[in-house]
């Protein structure tokens, strides 16, 4: 391949003839071709990107997601695990819910409900 040919699955852009055959001629015709001069070739960057553009909608991803199901946690932990899990996020729920009422009653109003909960969770975590 070519050092200035870029391919994008079917399509390539410049130099084209870098996979043909080259004739078997005299050795002349070998010797002239090396001692030619090497010209660089550009590559437009236009031309590049509208290749990358068709190989993009060549190859859209297709996402199948899923059925939501329900996970029983009994399956993957034990009953004792479960109970302690449930008991830590109680104590969780509760400990945002207090520094929520604090953020509330020091701040009246100044948050959305979302945003004064994200607070909460942060500040409870970092106690």
């Amino acid at each position: 391949m070519d050092v200035n040919q870029v391919k994008f699955g079917n399509y390539a852009i410049g130099n084209g003839n870098s996979g043909a055959k080259k004739s078997e001629g005299k050795k002349e015709d070998a010797a002239q071709e090396n001692l030619a001069p090497a010209q660089a070739q550009t590559v437009d960057a236009n031309s590049v990107f509208d290749a990358m553009a068709v190989q993009g909608l060549q190859n859209k991803a297709q996402i199948n997601f899923a059925a939501k199901k329900e996970l029983d946690p009994v399956a993957f932990l034990g009953e004792e695990r479960v109970a302690d899990i449930e008991a830590m996020m109680a104590r969780f729920e509760n400990g945002v819910k207090n520094v929520s009422s604090t953020i509330d009653s020091e701040f009246p109003g100044a948050f959305s409900e979302a945003d004064k909960n994200a607070l909460a969770a942060h500040i409870y975590a970092q106690l």
